[in-house]
């Protein structure tokens, strides 16, 4: 039978949505801790997020805009504060995360429904998850608008921010002998990771595989003169 073909300039966007969220998997969640010009903590989750540089450690999200063209709470206190926090989800925290999912309105908080607790973070005024194994301070970069949604407005924002401070759970964090930190063990993390529609995975199965040795330069061919 012939593959299914799509040219994406013909499909609906929900279409490439479920094209997009069902093939790049698994995606690690953001889960994204605000706080606006008024003071509400705002708490939600993504799923295009990623890490794309280590010096200086940097992260990117995107997140869409409402279909009316107004930001989203999140982008809108980005905006406003130019910092924000990323919590890591572990299964322990998948309900949480998910009740943080709900279109709640600027002026109501999301915290209390997610029954998780606020704790101060080291560099930014933003709160993080006290529960949470993880927690990424970040200070905002860039925002780059993406495409044009059915308002006129972007269709979603790119945010790139740098993470300034990092706290990880005890006993996660090991070092070798000469003090540098080595890979923390995904089956300790217990880290969540987004699939198609409404199915997650975990890192509680994982295998490794070693990197390969660099290619050997073919040798030069000898002459005689």
């Amino acid at each position: 039978m012939p593959d299914h073909e799509f040219s994406a300039g013909e499909l609906r966007a929900s279409e490439t949505y479920r094209l997009m969220t069902s093939l790049i998997t698994p995606r690690p969640i953001a889960w994204v801790s605000t706080l606006s010009l008024a003071g509400v903590p705002n708490l939600a989750p993504f799923s295009y997020f990623q890490g794309v540089c280590s010096n200086p450690p940097t992260i990117v999200l995107g997140i869409a805009y409402n279909r009316d063209g107004s930001p989203k709470d999140t982008l809108r206190n980005i905006l406003d504060r130019q910092e924000f926090v990323v919590n890591h989800v572990s299964r322990g925290l998948c309900e949480a995360m998910n009740q943080t999912s709900a279109a709640y309105p600027p002026e109501v908080s999301e915290w209390p429904d997610a029954g998780v607790s606020q704790v101060a973070s080291t560099k930014v005024a933003v709160p993080r998850v006290g529960e949470a194994h993880a927690s990424l301070e970040c200070r905002l970069k860039h925002v780059v608008p993406l495409g044009e949604g059915p308002s006129g407005m972007p269709s979603s924002a790119l945010v790139v921010a740098e993470v300034i401070h990092f706290r990880v759970a005890q006993g996660l964090v090991t070092r070798d002998d000469r003090g540098r930190v080595l890979p923390i063990d995904p089956g300790a993390l217990k880290a969540v990771g987004r699939l198609g529609g409404i199915a997650y995975t975990t890192t509680d199965g994982v295998f490794e595989l070693p990197r390969p040795a660099n290619p050997t330069p073919p040798k030069e061919p000898t002459t005689s003169e």
